[in-house]
């Protein structure tokens, strides 16, 4: 009759950890693993939640931007690109964002495109 299941072996923490990111709410897949390249590369200056408010904004002069506000300009993700990969100076804005192209891989900028527009379409719900 009353038979007990047996507990589920445990799962490679690894795995478990991928997955985690994988259901990262309202993100895609992509958005996801750019929260987490946002989370290494990012977030000291501009936040946790991309608002400019991270532990070093405070030091830089002008403020990192606020990441939430709504980007409607055709050419946002060029614009989000060239400053992940070549720095905001590139932009023609503060030499104090560092240019990540040589840190990261091609994929890695998109998607952390993809993250910074996600960034601001929270906003606007």
């Amino acid at each position: 009759g009353c038979r007990r299941q047996a507990p589920a072996p445990p799962g490679e923490p690894m795995l478990a950890a991928v997955r985690g990111d994988q259901g990262a709410p309202g993100l895609t897949y992509a958005e996801a693993q750019g929260r987490l390249l946002f989370q290494q590369y990012c977030a000291t200056c501009h936040g946790d939640e991309g608002k400019g408010d991270g532990q070093n904004a405070t030091n830089l002069v002008p403020p990192p931007g606020d990441l939430t506000a709504p980007k409607s300009a055709p050419n946002v993700v060029y614009y989000l690109r060239r400053v992940i990969a070549a720095g905001s100076a590139a932009v023609g804005r503060s030499p104090l964002s560092p240019p990540w192209g040589r840190s990261l891989r091609a994929q890695e900028i998109d998607d952390l495109v993809l993250f910074c527009r996600a960034l601001g379409r929270k906003k606007t719900k």
